[in-house]
């Protein structure tokens, strides 16, 4: 990382930690913002971590991702956690720069230890989130469990919220969206540009396609 980015987001961190935790956890600054992350709304207690605490073992908008991967949509990154909303982090985490995490209404969005996603992901959480251990991202990831808005048929709304589920050790591709009522299975790899619109309960599967389908089954990746 840039010195210099580094030494210009020391403010912007000692406040968002301060703001966030109790004074005996804010002293171990957990968590290291970029100096120009947006932030949108962000209370007390907003963010919980349920792992020992170690400095900097959460980054956000701090690391560059993918060598020759330039473009950002939002290179300012940005996160809002509404009242009454939450984000809990079960371990070490790392979002690249261009990272836009949205968490309203009472939405939960729960990250296992060692989460990677690389430049311009977008996660939108008004109900539920949940990701395993060891889950990689590429970039321009859309995450969500929710339309945006409501629709009505007959007055009634028809598109509630629905919970994601992402298991351990699961690597998304780029430009891949995965919307409201997904499962991804353990062990899984999601393929370049797919929509996952449903659950699926296979381990160990590569599933691919708009929309997306397994392809192949009885496989392990690694980094």
């Amino acid at each position: 990382m840039n010195i210099f980015k580094y030494i210009f987001s020391i403010p912007k961190t000692i406040l968002i930690n301060f703001k966030i935790f109790p004074i005996k956890t804010a002293i171990k600054l957990p968590i290291l913002v970029g100096y120009n992350l947006k932030i949108g709304e962000i209370h007390k207690n907003s963010i919980i971590i349920n792992s020992p605490i170690s400095r900097f073992m959460i980054k956000i908008n701090i690391t560059e991702g993918s060598e020759g991967v330039n473009f950002s949509y939002l290179k300012n990154g940005y996160l809002k956690v509404s009242k009454n909303s939450k984000i809990i982090f079960n371990g070490k985490a790392d979002f690249a720069i261009g990272t836009a995490i949205r968490v309203e209404k009472e939405g939960i969005i729960s990250f296992g230890s060692r989460f990677n996603c690389n430049k311009n992901c977008f996660f939108a959480c008004d109900k539920n989130i949940i990701f395993g251990n060891n889950v990689l991202l590429g970039w321009n990831v859309n995450i969500r469990d929710c339309d945006g808005h409501k629709i009505f048929k007959n007055s009634r709304m028809i598109n509630c919220d629905k919970e994601v589920v992402i298991g351990n050790n699961v690597w998304v591709g780029a430009n891949v969206d995965i919307l409201k009522g997904s499962q991804i299975p353990n062990n899984c790899i999601i393929g370049y540009r797919s929509c996952i619109t449903k659950m699926f309960y296979e381990e160990n599967c590569v599933i691919a396609g708009y929309p997306a389908s397994i392809l192949q089954k009885d496989v392990n990746w690694e980094i």
